[in-house]
């Protein structure tokens, strides 16, 4: 993901929607591998894209700077790291005066502030939006599927739910999910650290993450979670339950206890 704004950078705005994306890919069975944010400053855009893109990620969600100010550059920017010209997408343009009819304005004048929401790189397609003004982009670059959102969230989550979603959800195919979190007490999260590893030897498919949450009357609190993604349900089933006990048992054998599992067994997408 390359998130644009500078409103990101100086704590103007908490990026929320990093967090989004990111649940709703983990949701998917994949995640997000890196998050890149940069200023609306065009050399940074086009270099950031370059570097990401020249990774050949199945997917390169760029989040921010769609709209109709001088601020607003992540196109123009994308497309100079491309090499490719900015021109007017009557799709795109159609869209817009559609948007603003819905809104009570079929006459608004498309001034060129407007118009410039609908100057895409050739070779870019436009996303319908259906909560703002400025069409979403999709768009190719070698074996990467780039899509461009605005940073407004609704119309970003709008966008990456009726579009981004269905493609990755096409690229993954059927997956089944077993997600486990174990709430724990009574061992310190470091003389647990070997345990996971262990663990995570015999299973390096899965995802285990501790969390510590702190003491409660001189006794640690950590909360674990266990996540299995696989191809086959009953096999995705069995793992998660395997490591769910294998845990539990290293958690007693360590002196601790635990409180409470939150077991949401299988699951397919």
């Amino acid at each position: 993901m390359l998130a644009v704004g500078k409103e990101l950078l100086i704590g103007r705005t908490l990026n929320t929607n990093a967090h989004w994306v990111g649940k709703r890919l983990a949701s998917l069975g994949t995640m997000l591998k890196e998050v890149t944010t940069v200023d609306d400053e065009l050399t940074e855009i086009a270099s950031s894209f370059r570097a990401i893109a020249g990774r050949a990620p199945d997917f390169l969600v760029v989040v921010g700077g769609l709209g109709p100010t001088p601020d607003d550059m992540t196109l123009r920017g994308v497309a100079n790291a491309l090499g490719v010209e900015l021109r007017n997408d009557p799709e795109a343009t159609r869209m817009m005066r559609e948007h603003y009819a819905k809104r009570g304005m079929p006459d608004v004048e498309l001034t060129p502030a407007r118009l410039k929401m609908a100057r895409l790189p050739v070779g870019g397609e436009p996303v319908v939006n259906g909560v703002g003004t400025a069409p979403g982009v999709r768009l190719v670059s070698g074996k990467t599927v780039v899509f461009c959102l605005p940073g407004v969230p609704a119309e970003m989550r709008d966008i990456f739910r009726r579009a981004v979603e269905p493609e990755v959800a096409a690229r993954l195919g059927k997956l089944y999910r077993r997600y486990i979190t174990l709430k724990l007490e009574g061992v310190p999260e470091s003389a647990f650290a070997p345990a996971i590893e262990d663990e995570l030897r015999r299973h390096p498919g899965a995802y285990l993450k501790s969390h510590p949450r702190g003491m409660k009357e001189g006794v640690s609190r950590i909360e674990l979670d266990i996540a299995v993604v696989g191809r086959s349900k009953d096999k995705t089933d069995r793992e998660g339950a395997v490591i769910r006990d294998e845990m539990q048992r290293a958690v007693v054998g360590l002196g601790g206890s635990i409180r409470s599992v939150r077991d949401a067994g299988g699951g397919g997408k």
